[in-house]
Parts: structure tokens; sequence; C-alpha cells
């Protein structure tokens, strides 16, 4: 049964994990979707063939979708889903650049940095974040699988006078699809407590080639983690974040709710891609040395991630024996 229409035409850009699980998800529900492809092969497809989606369940749908290539401009919507990964976002800015005044982009990257790159082309009225701990997992050009409930969590970057109606109309329509979603009045905390969560769990996964619960089986992982948590902690206390144990807590929490889920970090190590890790610890890096805090920890997990992207991208299948 379709659920009430809400007069949203929406866009998704990007049909990575996040980008596939959202626009399906979606469509199902019977909203208006468009899915922006970075290749237009992958548009082709899934025109063809439309998008597949695994439940938690087991249970698997399939929904026609319409899909351009990026290198097509970007159609007309109300709400743009940026689906993109932090390395992918400077070479669509130039399109978001010509975006009508009147809509909004919603940025689900992880990582930060992001809110300082959309505002140089957008004005900052049109412009929302999320704080995204859904598990998806591609598995084809056309297919995605849901990992792991979670929060989606939107809001403008800093708090405004009264909330966007576009991006509320937006929330209570992903609750109406399945969605947990609720309005913040400020993402930045949140955004914050979502990098420390990232910056924890992707590199660690990625390095010791491990879905995100096995992080929770040894105490030796979690011990490291947690040794993580406070150094990155100190880092977002000297930036004006208080950081708390019931934040460690909650991404224990996540791991839990995402226990078989791949990061994407370490899903884009397998695909030979380049990964996230300098918007996320390379991010935490950065402001250490600013602030004047130390972290060693995070700056040891960076070297040790890009090196293993060097590694994966520069000897092919000798490289992924190697670390599988």
């Amino acid at each position: 049964m379709q659920l009430q229409s809400i007069p949203l035409h929406l866009v998704v850009i990007g049909g990575g994990s996040v980008g596939l699980l959202y626009a399906s998800r979606l469509l199902l529900s019977g909203q208006s979707v468009t899915l922006v492809t970075r290749t237009r092969e992958q548009a082709q497809l899934l025109t063809q063939a439309g998008v597949t989606l695994r439940q938690l369940d087991g249970t698997v749908q399939k929904a026609s979708i319409r899909s351009n290539p990026m290198e097509d401009g970007l159609p007309q919507g109300d709400l743009y889903l940026l689906a993109v990964k932090q390395s992918d976002l400077d070479a669509i800015l130039p399109d978001l650049r010509h975006l009508s005044a009147a809509s909004r982009v919603l940025a689900l990257q992880n990582g930060m940095g992001h809110y300082e790159k959309l505002t140089q082309v957008l004005e900052s009225r049109q412009c929302f974040f999320a704080s995204n701990t859904e598990g998806a997992r591609r598995l084809s050009p056309v297919e995605v699988e849901h990992t792991g409930t979670g929060l989606l969590r939107i809001g403008p970057w800093t708090e405004q006078d009264e909330r966007d109606p576009i991006c509320n109309a937006f929330v209570e329509l992903a609750n109406r699809c399945g969605f947990q979603a609720v309005y913040e009045d400020t993402i930045k905390p949140f955004a914050w407590r979502k990098l420390l969560a990232n910056a924890l769990i992707n590199p660690l996964t990625t390095l010791f080639e491990m879905p995100n619960g096995m992080l929770l089986e040894s105490p030796h992982t979690v011990t490291f983690m947690k040794e993580l948590f406070w150094e990155a902690a100190a880092v977002a206390e000297r930036c004006g974040e208080k950081i708390e144990e019931r934040d460690w807590q909650e991404v224990v929490k996540i791991c839990r709710n995402t226990s078989r889920n791949i990061s994407s970090m370490l899903q884009d190590i397998r695909r030979r891609n380049h990964t996230e890790v300098n918007a996320i610890n390379g991010y935490l890096v950065q402001k250490g040395r600013e602030t004047g805090i130390p972290v060693p920890m995070h700056e040891t997990l960076l070297r040790a991630v890009l090196l293993k992207t060097d590694m994966v991208k520069g000897k092919g299948e000798a490289a992924i024996d190697l670390f599988g």
C-alpha cells in the first residue's frame, strides 16, 4: 500500500550504497525520486533493470527508477540528497552552484569539512546536513543490501530562526517510509559525534578486515577503540563540543546495530578506491595540530589506511590476497 503522497520531488546524487539505499526505500514507498550517478553506464543499467533492495529480513524488492549520469547535469528537484563521498564532492560543486534558490541540499557525507565546501557555492539557508547511522552495502550497480537500522538526524549546521519547510517535510516523509528521522535545530554536535564513531569504526574494520560488530568481540579492539575515542574527544572539546561517556556508549550501540555491516571504508578498499580517511581521521589530525592536542593514535591509523590504499591500488590482486 502506498503511503500518503507528500509533494516533494527528491533527487539522490550518488549511486553508492547510501544513495541506492535511500533511493530504493523512498521509491518503494511511492515517492518521486531521480537518482544521479557518476557514470552513464550505471544510469543506463538502473533505467533498464530498476533498483533492487535486500531488506534486513531477507525480503527482496525491486522498483523502477529514473536515473541520469552526472555529466548530463542535475534535474530539477525540491530536495537533493547528496550521497557521494567526501573525496567526490569537489567535482559536484559546480553543478550545485546552479541550483534554484528554492531548492535545498541535504549532505549525507561522513567526516567533516563539507560544510565549508557547500557554503562556498550555495546560500547557507539552502544547506542542510545529516548524521546517518543506517547500514548499507552495494552488491552491484543496481542492487543494495540494508545491513543495519539507525537514526537519521537532519538539520542546519547552526540554529536558524525557524524550521525549513522543505526539510521538515522530508523528515515527516522519511518517517512514513520506514526511516527513523528527526529534525535537529543544529546538526553540528551530532556531526562531531558521528565523526568520532566513523574515526573508530571505519579504519579499524578496514585494517583488520572485519564487519562492524566484530570490533566488540575482542577486549583488545574494544580497548583500542576506547583509547581512540578519548583522544578524539579531547580535540572535539577544544573545538567547543563536550564529549561524555554516553557518547562512547553510542559508538558501541552503532557497532551492535550495524554488526553485519561492512564499513564504507572497507568497501572502498575492496574495490580499490580511495577512502574517506582524510575527511575522518585526517580531519581530527588537522584539528589536533591547529588546537595543540596530540593525536598520535589517529595519525597512525591515518597513515596505515593510506598505506593500505596505496598497496591495494598499486598491486591489484596481490595486495587483495595479502590483506584478505
